[in-house]
């Protein structure tokens, strides 16, 4: 999970985790090992986070034979509060990505990049997104407002066809050059994608 520093200077790491996966898929239920693995850690090292949720109300827990399983407590007063305070930091890529999903292969790179992408934002932070391909800043325009309903937060778009963004590279545009030096975190695409379009 991408760290953010809102929710850092929140939870501890493995709860943010946690949270992040269970309140993302709410009606989901993880299989502790399962859990642990998205996490990179070990199953031992979540019981006492887990236990410490479900008591607290956040989460619910189930046992089938020795397996144990965990979800989202979807009756919790506290519920949509915590999946909206993740979806405003942690899930910033996700809900983006499937915000952009329907363009298909109008887009062929799209990424977070500034402040978010460097884990440096505050609450109140911009999400600074740059789009790739054949849709436009005014087919994008009623998706990225959708986006920000969703985040409570601006969502910033720079888009340039593929021929416009070589040329830019090729012209030595300075903004240009700095996003790509910069940390990014991508909703569509990967750096192969973006390393083709450059014409590395």
């Amino acid at each position: 999970m991408r760290n953010s520093s809102v929710l850092t200077a929140l939870f501890p790491q493995v709860r943010q985790g946690v949270l992040a996966a269970t309140l993302g898929q709410p009606d989901k239920w993880w299989y502790l090992s399962e859990l642990a693995g998205r996490l990179g850690t070990s199953p031992s090292s979540l019981q006492r986070e887990l236990s410490s949720l479900v008591a607290s109300g956040i989460l619910v827990h189930r046992r089938e034979g020795t397996r144990a399983y965990f979800k989202a407590e979807t009756q919790s007063p506290v519920f949509r509060d915590l999946q909206q305070l993740f979806e405003k930091t942690a899930g910033l890529a996700p809900i983006l990505e499937h915000i952009l999903k329907p363009f298909g292969n109008k887009i062929q790179s799209a990424f977070i990049y500034g402040s978010v992408a460097r884990s440096r934002e505050h609450a109140m932070s911009d999400v600074d997104v740059m789009v790739i391909g054949r849709a436009g800043l005014a087919d994008l325009s009623p998706s990225l407002r959708r986006a920000e309903a969703r985040l409570g937060r601006e969502v910033n778009a720079t888009a340039y066809s593929p021929e416009e963004f070589r040329e830019k590279i090729k012209s030595g545009d300075h903004f240009l050059a700095a996003v790509l030096r910069g940390r990014k975190q991508f909703v569509k695409g990967g750096q192969s994608d973006l390393d083709e379009l450059v014409g590395k």
